[in-house]
């Protein structure tokens, strides 16, 4: 696998930026994150639908975005606060289509936790800062009453090394999706926080291009969003065949995390990819706070919304078998 990634890394550096386009990146191994890239991928949807593209893995979706704007990619995996980011730093950027509008995320940690006030001075394995978990760490953290700065923050990247360190009890506590969750249960961890009891609309995962790309490119981002769509349809009735894809890109999670991280996924992914607008006007309304660029911006300048329109008004996914 590292002479894989290595192989694309290099392939990414020595290719023409017009050819280099013709990748999609994801930006999370976790069960919970990119499971439609994967499918849309190994089923061949996206070239079914004249999106012939290259899958390639970028940890982060600040990295994601930051290879996009480099004109290394034609798409990548997001979050919004990663898109709301670049985009008020003058980047040419927009979602495209969603698949999660709301924080699937738990905090889990040590035994010895005894309630979620006890994180207070903990170590914790936390992601890059702009990154969904990272935003999805704070906003626990709020809710709880503790500051960020008063945790011991360890920066490791995606889920399954947050996790990692968590079991080995290289940090106390960490952030994770449903299948990671199962994982750290099995492993002896609790969960201290469900933060889908604070039922926060959030852009979760979604997919993002340059405004450029779309203008030059059309009929590919629109495959891409009808693709996406298509894969998500898959997703939620074939289940067998979709663990099978998790499996793969996974490496070696049990089955039964597999089985509740799809059920998860199965649930909470929006059918027609629609981004959720009031989850991007509460981002900006937070990060007003201390940026008066956000306080300027409107959720609608931050998404192209023509695919997924064209999506809801022909009724596309209810024709899909």
């Amino acid at each position: 696998m590292r002479r894989l990634l290595l192989a694309l890394a290099l392939t990414l550096i020595l290719t023409p930026r017009s050819e280099a386009a013709n990748y999609i990146a994801y930006i999370s191994d976790s069960t919970s994150s990119s499971i439609v890239y994967w499918l849309a991928k190994d089923r061949a949807i996206y070239k079914k639908h004249g999106a012939d593209l290259d899958l390639i893995f970028i940890d982060g979706s600040v990295r994601g975005i930051q290879s996009l704007l480099a004109g290394d990619l034609g798409y990548s995996g997001a979050v919004g606060t990663a898109v709301i980011n670049a985009k008020l730093a003058g980047g040419d950027v927009a979602i495209i289509q969603s698949q999660m509008n709301t924080l699937p995320y738990f905090i889990v940690g040590s035994a010895k936790i005894k309630s979620p006030e006890d994180l207070k001075g903990r170590t914790a394995a936390v992601h890059i800062p702009g990154t969904s978990a990272d935003f999805a760490l704070r906003l626990a953290l709020n809710k709880i009453g503790i500051a960020y700065k008063d945790i011991k923050a360890m920066t490791l990247g995606g889920g399954p090394a947050r996790l990692t360190a968590t079991m080995t009890g290289q940090t106390d506590f960490t952030v994770v999706t449903e299948g990671e969750k199962i994982q750290a249960e099995k492993n002896g961890l609790k969960t201290i926080v469900d933060m889908a009891k604070f039922k926060v609309p959030f852009q979760f995962n979604c997919t993002a291009t340059t405004r450029k790309y779309i203008r030059e490119h059309a009929d590919e981002a629109r495959g891409v969003v009808f693709a996406m769509a298509e894969a998500v349809h898959f997703l939620k009735t074939h289940k067998e065949e979709s663990i099978r894809v998790m499996q793969k890109y996974t490496r070696g999670v049990a089955r039964d995390v597999l089985e509740g991280a799809w059920a998860s996924n199965a649930e909470l992914i929006v059918a027609d990819g629609y981004p959720t607008l009031e989850g991007l006007k509460q981002t900006l309304e937070i990060q007003a706070l201390t940026d008066a660029r956000a306080a300027k911006a409107k959720a609608e300048d931050f998404v192209d919304l023509r695919f997924v329109d064209e999506i809801r008004k022909t009724g596309y996914v209810s024709k899909l078998k």
